[in-house]
């Protein structure tokens, strides 16, 4: 049987329009898993796997690269502070906690036990003894700088990736000193992580920072690991991976193109539906353009090791129209869930029917879209939640030899299944024993060394699609879904996110007068366009409703609301109350995974 893995990594918009990071996100899952999935499937010999990114998020990490490389080379202490884009960053080259200002010791108290506290505080006990301590409330007033500035580092080391901890002599030193950590060893810390972060970009095919210089090939190893290490992984036969991208900013492209498609697929999969309040999203069609305009520029750097464009839709979302839009960009492959491939074939994908003279499972294989040159990949919800939500409680050597002997059943079933795992890349880590270092890297010895499990490349897999194929299929018609239950609910259909739509329908259209009336400059529209993209990104609708915890979803539907204040703002029209006013819905203070992961389908 053919296996493709894909892993997707995505961050939405987080800066303001003075370019500063709301949120660390991008930055710490840029040094804890971006870093890591690539060297992982590296080091295993004959693995095959396949890493989707987005632009928005590319865009971010060469901004956050730009802007640490200018704070380190600025004299100027004030200035070096102003230049570093992110808060969470800042407290590494202060010379005194002071220079935060007066509410910086709680901010630090506050941020700085944002990790996961089973899997990366509890780890390291110089760690876990500040955490505590940053979770006594009134005594922090006792405590001394020294208590601040480590409390820092050990939250920046608590985030590395497990390749940095395990073999940066420059991070183990820094981990093995446990304590007292001076000006010096911050400076140093951030100038390592900054050499990481533009090694771990390079290894997606971008330069460092935006308009700079590609990387020739696409590197291996970084200079910054251990001699002897570095030898040994150098002499190995590496294993490879691909990358594939998404539309720019994330949208729900259906949506943009069908404000209303959510409702067709709400009621193929019987699920309560809320309509959205306003007839159509005008101007979907170019909007969704716009998110796929760009990719061009961005594909041409995943060229060197990709011979075809590959597209992992924002959150699997597509309908026929969509289908239609990529086959007009040129997209020969892309991927979404098999609960959708359920509802638009009327059957249960999952179970076995009887076509091409055999049984076969019809969620294990290769469509291709009408007569276009698009092929789809369903994922199979089923191995793919087990390593978003079961695994991380199992031995990582138990946990993939589950997965490896549930894939050889399926070839001792049917040998021409193509098997597709796909879910989030970054976020499950964090709740696996050492950032799933030991899960990730005996899954993948077991698969390269499979007699009966051959990994592909999307590339190859979009390969499987010949005349004489038996592992392809034609597929004719798609319900618009995702690969969330099938259906588009995570983001329309219900009132808070409806109220979100709205709100952006009505700063779009603003922003489409101004451009009618030709009353907005050339900067302004530039400007308000962008801010309309990030606007259009797919994780303000999914954190808003009632299922999501109520600080995740209050700090992100403010960046939402203000990327539509700046939309009135650029287009000189005054910004409404009701952008003023919380979308917060939701009184729940936890949820599964934090709310940043979900099922395929309902448990």
């Amino acid at each position: 049987m053919n296996l493709i893995l894909l892993w997707h990594m995505h961050q939405p918009e987080y800066r303001n329009s003075g370019g500063e990071f709301a949120l660390p996100w991008v930055y710490l899952h840029a040094i804890k898993d971006y870093i890591d999935m690539p060297l992982n499937i590296l080091s295993n010999s004959g693995m095959k796997a396949n890493i989707n990114i987005t632009p928005v998020l590319i865009d971010q990490w060469q901004d956050y690269n730009y802007r640490i490389e200018k704070a380190l080379a600025e004299k100027n202490a004030r200035k070096a502070l102003d230049i570093l884009p992110d808060k969470f960053l800042k407290p590494l080259l202060f010379k005194s906690v002071d220079d935060g200002g007066e509410d910086i010791r709680k901010w630090m108290c506050d941020h700085y036990i944002w990790s996961n506290y089973e899997q990366m505080v509890c780890r390291f006990d110089d760690y876990k003894v500040l955490y505590d301590l940053a979770l006594s409330g009134s005594r922090q007033r006792y405590l001394n700088d020294d208590f601040y500035f480590d409390l820092c580092v050990w939250f920046h080391l608590s985030w590395c990736g497990e390749c940095m901890k395990r073999y940066d002599p420059v991070i183990n030193y820094l981990i093995r000193k446990g304590s007292g950590y001076s000006e010096g060893d911050r400076r140093i810390l951030l100038e390592r992580l900054l050499e990481w972060m533009k090694y771990g970009i390079a290894l997606y095919g971008f330069p460092a920072v935006k308009g700079g210089e590609p990387p020739e090939t696409f590197p291996e190893y970084p200079n910054m690991i251990e001699k002897n290490k570095l030898e040994e992984l150098k002499a190995r036969k590496k294993g490879e991976y691909e990358i594939s991208l998404s539309p720019h900013y994330h949208p729900i492209i259906p949506l943009l193109l069908d404000i209303h498609c959510g409702g067709i697929s709400a009621q193929m999969t019987g699920i309560y539906y809320e309509p959205v309040g306003f007839e159509r999203y005008d101007g979907g069609l170019e909007s969704a353009k716009r998110h796929m305009d760009s990719l061009s520029g961005y594909y041409k750097y995943t060229a060197k090791k990709n011979s075809v464009k590959a597209m992992w839709p924002s959150e699997g979302a597509v309908s026929q129209e969509t289908l239609q839009l990529f086959s007009e960009y040129g997209i020969d492959i892309c991927a979404s869930g098999e609960e959708l491939l359920s509802s638009s074939l009327g059957i249960d994908a999952h179970k076995p029917v009887f076509s091409q003279g055999k049984n076969i499972i019809p969620l294990y294989r290769v469509y291709k879209w009408k007569d276009t040159g698009v092929k789809i990949l369903f994922r199979d919800s089923g191995l793919s939640d087990l390593i978003g939500f079961t695994y991380s409680k199992w031995r990582g050597d138990d946990a993939a030899n589950d997965l490896v002997d549930k894939l050889n059943a399926i070839d001792d079933f049917d040998k021409d299944a193509a098997v597709s795992i796909i879910l989030d890349g970054e976020n499950p880590w964090e709740y696996y024993y050492e950032n799933g270092f030991y899960f990730l890297n005996d899954l993948y010895s077991l698969i390269s060394s499979s007699v009966k499990i051959t990994p592909l490349l999307l590339s190859e897999a979009a390969g499987l699609c010949n005349e004489n194929s038996i592992s392809c299929m034609k597929l004719d018609y798609i319900v618009p879904g995702s690969w969330v239950n099938g259906n588009l609910r995570m983001w329309v259909g219900e009132e808070q996110k409806n109220k979100a739509w709205s709100m952006l329908n009505d700063a779009k259209n603003v922003l489409l007068d101004s451009i009618q009336e030709k009353n907005i400059n050339k900067t302004d529209l530039e400007e308000a366009l962008k801010n309309l993209m990030s606007a259009e990104g797919s994780d303000w609708f999914w954190w808003l409703g009632p299922d999501s915890p109520l600080f995740s979803q209050s700090s992100m539907e403010k960046i939402f609301r203000d990327f539509l204040k700046n939309i009135y703002v650029k287009t000189g029209k005054k910004v409404p109350d009701l952008l003023y006013e919380s979308l917060s819905s939701t009184k729940n203070l936890i949820a599964e995974k934090g709310g940043i992961m979900k099922r395929g389908g309902d448990l």
